[in-house]
């Protein structure tokens, strides 16, 4: 992929310059993000626990398709690739969190 850096000693080294980030208000209603138009590597994090998908189609994540991510807690180095989305859904309303690292 384009703009990475490959790792050399198994550590992926992570890149804060230019980088997006984003938010994706949460609740009991899958939502989904825009499509991405850049790969890349994204830390992901939210306030309440909340179920993640990651896909082409990411509006229909459920709690038993979806990946729990434990409120306050970082699912580092996620993988989205160009056209995916993000999506998620939670019991309560938050806020995920993405940024992008490399």
């Amino acid at each position: 992929m384009p703009g990475f850096r490959q790792p050399t000693t198994g550590d992926m080294g992570i890149i804060l310059e230019g980088n997006s980030q984003g938010q994706l208000s949460v609740s009991g209603s899958a939502a989904p993000t825009s499509a991405f138009t850049d790969d890349g590597y994204y830390d992901l994090w939210c306030d309440v626990d909340v179920y993640i998908k990651v896909g082409e189609t990411a509006n229909n994540v459920t709690t038993s398709n979806g990946y729990l991510l434990r409120a306050n807690n970082t699912l580092p180095n996620v993988l989205v690739r160009i056209n995916n989305k993000i999506g998620a859904i939670a019991a309560s309303s938050g806020t995920l969190r993405y940024h992008k690292v490399s």
